[in-house]
């Protein structure tokens, strides 16, 4: 069980990541799965550690969806 601290931290990144990812945090882990690719686990320590990593996947993931061909 998640101390209220820890929830209300799952529970704003669920706000803002719920269309794209499931997100948990298991044992002080915090893990997330992007919808489409379930087997994608992403996981880290801390809540800011996954948040930033969601944000680095996300934006990686938004040039595979728009054909990122970001040359120039």
């Amino acid at each position: 069980m998640l101390d209220r601290d820890a929830q209300a931290t799952l529970n704003d990144l669920r706000w803002h990541w719920d269309d794209a990812y499931l997100i948990d945090c298991r044992d002080g882990v915090w893990v997330a799965a992007p919808k489409g690719d379930p087997f994608a686990i992403i996981s880290r320590d801390s809540s800011v550690e996954l948040r930033m990593a969601l944000r680095e996947d996300y934006s990686k993931r938004a040039g595979q969806r728009f054909g990122g061909n970001s040359s120039t």
